[in-house]
C-alpha cells in the first residue's frame, strides 16, 4: 500500500500542507496546533527508537526535544540533556566499542516476545528490581539501623528482586507480557472514546483548520475567545526561541566550559493561561486569586460532551453581575496602589527643604498612632492608655489632635473594611486594670467594636490625675465618635473640656483631620499631620488655600527606616490651584475606598 501512487500523492499533499500551514498560510490558530501535531510527532519518534533500539534516531530527536525545553524554561533539562546528547555523540571517542553493544540490544530492554516492545533502561529497573525490593515503609531505615544490615540488603537486593519476580510469575500474579499499561485492550478503548469527544467538542465549537477560516488570530479553541499579540507571538515562537537559546546555550559552553552549571537566565513563556480571566474568592480574610487553567477548561468541555451543552450559546451571555473592567467575578471592588499618586506629589517637592521651622500644631490619625506603636505593649488598658499619650507627645508642639474614625452600620465603607479583614467580635473595656485579651493589639483592631471602645476609654482614663505629670503644659484634643474633648492642666489638675467647634459626625479620620487643622491655623507656625494616607493628602491639597500656616505631612515609620516630612503647602503652589480643586474627582475617579478603580489601570 505505501508504495501505491495514491498514498505517495496523499504524502505528497500532506506534507505540503503540513509546511504551508507551520508557515502561517492558514491562519494563526492553524500554524500553532500544527506545531502541537509536530511536537506529538517528535514523541511518537522518540518513543521508536527506544522500541526498536535505534541509538541513532535517538541522538537525532534529542535536539528539538532540547530546543522545546529551552523554549519552555526547563533548565535543568534543557542543561543535562544537552551534556547526555554531547556524550552520546562522543561515544566512539570516549568509550571504543560500547556503540556496537548499545546497537545489539544493550541500549533499551526487552522483557517479552514482541516486536516493538523495547523500553528504557531506567524504566525497567522501577517496573523490576526497585519495585520488586522495595519495602512497603518509608524505606530501608525503617526496619533497621544496622549499617551491617543495609550493606547485606543492598549486596543481594538484585538477586532477592528476581526471586520475587519469578515467583511472583510462576503463581500468575504477574505478566511479563503485560508491561505497558498504555497498550491494554481496555486502554485503548477508552483512549478512543476519548478522542472522539474530543473531535466532537471542537467540530461543535471551532475548527483550527479550516480553509475558509483564515485569520490572523489565535483563537484558544476551548473558549472561542482570540488571545493578545503577545501570547500569540510567544505560543507561536517557541520552535525558534529554543533553537536559539539552545545555540547560544552551546557557544557559551565552547567558549568557556566551566560556565556549563552557571544559572541559565529565564524567560517565560505567554500561554493562553495568561489570558483567562481570574476570579477572586475570600478564603480566611484572604483574597486568592484562582486562574482559567487548562484541566478546569477540560472539565468543562466534558461536562458539556456529557450533558449535551451548546458552549457557543452558553458563552454569548454574560457570566457574571458586574462589568469587569471594575471588579472581580465575585463583586468585589478592584483596587489600586493609591500610593503612587502620593509619592508622584511627593516628587514634586524633593529638591524643597523638607523640615518644618516652628510647628504650633501636632494633629495625628488615631488608627496610624495605633499601627505605629511598638510590638511590646503593657498587658492592661491603663498602661497601653499611658503608652499612647506618651506616643502621641514626642512633637514639640504645644497643641496634640488624636482623631479617631467613626463606626457608624450601615456605612459605605463596609465593604472596604470586610475585604480587609474586620470581624465583628465585641469588646468591653471595663477599666485600667483590665487586660488586653487578645495581647497581639493588630489583631484586636481588626474588630469595629474594639476601635469604638478604645476611645471612648482614652476619653475617661486621661481625666486620671496621675496624667497631669505625663501631659504637662501641653493642650490635647480628642477626637471620638460623636464628641471632641480637650485636655489641659489647670493648677495641677487635669480638666477635660468638650469642644464645641469640633463636634461632627464625619465617619473618617480624613476629613475630621482637616476640620482640625483649620481650628488650629495661625499665621506663625507650621501645622503637621502624622498620617501616610493619600487620602489625607488630597483633601488638604484640595483646602490649602484656605491656610495661613504651612501644612506639612509626618509620614513613614523608624522602624522601616523612611520617615520623613512632606511639605503639603509647596505640593499646592507646584501643582496650582486648578490641579489640586480637581485632585479628589481624579482621586476617586481612579479608585479610592469608596470607588473601584479600573482593572490593570493605576492612578498613574
Amino acid at each position: 500500500m505505501i508504495s501505491t501512487d495514491l498514498f505517495k500523492n496523499c504524502a505528497t499533499q500532506y506534507s505540503k500542507y503540513t509546511n504551508a500551514t507551520l508557515s502561517g498560510a492558514h491562519g494563526y490558530t492553524a500554524q500553532f496546533w500544527m506545531t502541537y501535531v509536530e511536537y506529538i510527532n517528535l514523541f511518537h519518534r522518540l518513543e521508536r527508537a527506544n522500541r526498536t533500539n535505534d541509538i541513532e534516531l535517538f541522538v537525532f530527536t534529542l535536539t528539538p526535544i532540547i530546543d522545546l525545553f529551552f523554549a519552555t524554561a526547563h533548565i535543568n533539562y534543557s542543561r543535562w540533556l544537552t551534556k547526555y546528547q554531547l556524550d552520546l555523540l562522543n561515544i566512539d571517542d570516549t568509550h571504543p566499542g560500547l556503540r556496537e553493544i548499545l546497537n545489539q540490544g544493550a541500549f533499551t530492554v526487552r522483557r517479552t516476545e514482541h516486536d516493538f516492545s523495547r523500553i528504557p533502561v531506567d524504566l525497567t529497573l522501577e517496573q523490576t528490581i526497585n519495585a520488586d525490593a522495595a519495602s512497603r515503609l518509608t524505606g530501608i531505615t525503617s526496619f533497621t539501623n544496622d549499617y551491617s544490615a543495609r550493606l547485606r540488603w543492598m549486596i543481594t537486593k538484585a538477586t532477592r528482586a528476581s526471586c520475587i519476580s519469578l515467583l511472583q510469575e510462576m503463581t500468575g500474579l504477574i505478566s511479563k507480557e503485560d508491561v505497558t499499561a498504555e497498550l491494554r485492550p481496555r486502554r485503548i478503548q477508552r483512549d478512543n472514546e476519548d478522542l472522539q469527544k474530543i473531535i466532537k467538542q471542537i467540530l461543535d465549537t471551532n475548527i483550527p483548520f479550516e480553509t475558509n477560516n483564515v485569520s490572523e488570530v489565535l483563537y484558544n479553541i476551548s473558549t472561542g475567545k482570540g488571545t493578545s499579540e503577545e501570547i500569540c507571538q510567544s505560543l507561536l515562537n517557541v520552535p525558534t526561541k529554543g533553537k536559539a537559546r539552545h545555540k547560544d546555550f552551546i557557544e557559551y559552553c565552547k567558549n568557556d566550559p566551566n560556565k556549563f552549571e552557571s544559572p541559565i537566565k529565564k524567560e517565560k513563556l505567554k500561554t493562553f493561561e495568561d489570558g483567562c480571566a481570574t476570579n477572586r474568592r475570600t478564603n480566611n480574610t484572604k483574597i486568592v486569586a484562582l486562574k482559567g487553567t487548562r484541566n478546569l477548561i477540560g472539565r468543562l468541555l466534558v461536562l458539556a460532551t456529557r450533558k449535551r451543552l451548546d458552549m457557543q450559546h452558553i458563552l454569548q451571555y454574560p457570566l457574571i453581575p458586574v462589568p469587569l473592567s471594575m471588579a472581580s467575578p465575585d463583586e468585589v471592588m478592584t483596587k489600586t496602589d493609591k500610593s503612587a499618586l502620593f509619592d508622584l506629589l511627593e516628587n514634586k517637592v524633593k529638591d524643597i527643604e523638607q523640615r518644618p521651622e516652628k510647628v504650633s500644631a501636632y494633629i495625628i490619625d488615631g488608627q496610624f498612632l495605633l499601627h505605629s506603636l511598638p510590638p511590646k505593649l503593657p498587658p492592661t488598658y491603663g498602661e497601653l492608655a499611658r503608652s499612647i499619650i506618651s506616643q502621641s507627645l514626642t512633637s514639640p508642639a504645644k497643641r496634640i489632635h488624636i482623631v479617631f474614625d467613626d463606626y457608624p452600620q450601615p456605612s459605605i465603607k463596609d465593604t472596604e473594611r470586610d475585604r480587609r479583614g474586620s470581624d465583628n467580635r465585641t469588646f468591653v473595656i471595663t477599666g485600667p486594670e483590665q487586660r488586653r485579651v487578645p495581647r497581639d493589639l493588630n489583631d484586636a483592631l481588626k474588630s469595629r467594636s474594639f476601635k469604638k471602645q478604645l476611645p471612648q476609654f482614652l476619653a475617661n482614663e486621661w481625666q486620671d490625675p496621675s496624667y497631669a505629670n505625663i501631659l504637662g503644659d501641653r493642650e490635647v484634643f480628642l477626637d471620638v465618635p460623636g464628641e471632641c474633648y480637650n485636655f489641659q492642666v489647670k493648677e495641677g489638675v487635669i480638666q477635660r473640656d468638650t469642644v464645641d467647634g469640633l463636634r461632627n459626625n464625619h465617619e473618617e479620620a480624613d476629613t475630621k483631620i482637616c476640620l482640625h487643622s483649620l481650628s488650629a491655623d495661625c499665621e506663625n507656625g507650621d501645622i503637621v499631620i502624622r498620617a501616610s494616607d493619600t487620602d489625607i493628602a488630597v483633601i488638604l491639597l484640595y483646602h490649602c488655600h484656605r491656610f495661613q500656616s504651612r501644612l506639612w505631612m509626618d509620614v513613614g515609620t523608624a522602624s522601616k527606616n523612611n520617615r520623613r516630612y512632606v511639605n503639603v503647602t509647596a505640593i499646592c503652589k507646584e501643582l496650582g490651584p486648578g490641579l489640586c480643586a480637581a485632585l479628589p474627582a481624579f482621586h476617586a475617579f481612579t479608585g479610592s475606598d469608596y470607588t473601584s478603580a479600573f482593572v490593570r489601570k493605576g492612578k498613574i
